[in-house]
């Protein structure tokens, strides 16, 4: 076992929200596991749920993490207090944004 990620209903700025998390065990980090697993999580997400937007959220000194996010769609929405982090950053993906990525990928693919 490396890590594990999935989708969960996380607090985000103060609202429930659908979540994807990662967490990869530190002789493993910096490997591409976390965005390829966060990929499919996000399609797995927008093709079997009605969520319409997914989230990320991290400790705001969690540069690793907010890459990651990016690499799987997300962009950066903003900063808030967080009992459990002091400050948290949160990033987000639309399902309008996945499916531009998914045309993307399809047309490379061909």
């Amino acid at each position: 076992m490396i890590g594990d990620c999935g989708l969960t209903m996380q607090m985000v700025n103060g609202i429930i929200r659908p979540e994807i998390g990662y967490h990869i065990r530190c002789d493993m980090q910096r490997r591409g596991y976390a965005g390829e697993a966060a990929c499919k999580v996000r399609d797995i997400t927008f093709e079997d749920t009605p969520f319409n937007e997914i989230y990320s959220v991290m400790k705001y000194t969690n540069e690793a993490s907010a890459r990651t996010a990016v690499s799987y769609g997300c962009r950066y929405m903003g900063e808030y207090a967080d009992d459990a982090n002091g400050r948290s950053k949160y990033y987000m993906i639309t399902r309008d944004e996945w499916e531009m990525i998914r045309c993307t990928e399809r047309k490379r693919q061909s």
